[in-house]
């Protein structure tokens, strides 16, 4: 019982933090000096490091979010509730386009619990097809 009160609070809180999220709008400010306005900036200011991804407050959010789900799918491999969990990370995996991070991690999961009838079933649905997509060529 307390395992989906945990869940509903973490789509509560996924929920309210995407959509309340307003980190890739624009922020108008007034310049002081309009001469610092036409000033372009020095090469210093805007380069950036191409290999680090950038995250926006979103994607922090769900990253987070399957991080905890992915552990409570860990520890509960063999539990009820893992169908409960499975549901949401799978609902959350496919909103946002994150098939590969579920793939990689069902695959994972299998292999560590080569037993368990629940991480067999969750690596193979999630993964199903992509043997005949690859051999197809």
């Amino acid at each position: 019982m307390s395992l989906k009160i945990f869940i509903a609070i973490l789509f509560l809180f996924s929920f309210v933090f995407t959509s309340v999220s307003h980190a890739d709008e624009p922020v108008l400010r007034k310049i002081k000096n309009e001469e610092d306005a036409d000033r372009i900036p020095s090469d210093r200011n805007t380069k950036k490091d191409s290999t680090k991804k950038v995250t926006s407050l979103k994607d922090k959010h769900l990253n987070g979010d399957l991080a905890i789900l992915e552990k409570n799918m860990e520890r509960k491999v063999d539990n009820k509730a893992f169908d409960d969990i499975y549901k949401r990370y799978v609902g959350l995996t496919r909103q946002y386009g994150e098939a590969d991070r579920a793939i990689n991690f069902f695959d994972g999961l299998a292999k560590r619990h080569p037993q368990s009838p629940n991480a067999l079933t969750a690596s193979g649905a999630k993964t199903y097809g992509q043997g005949q997509k690859e051999n197809r060529g």
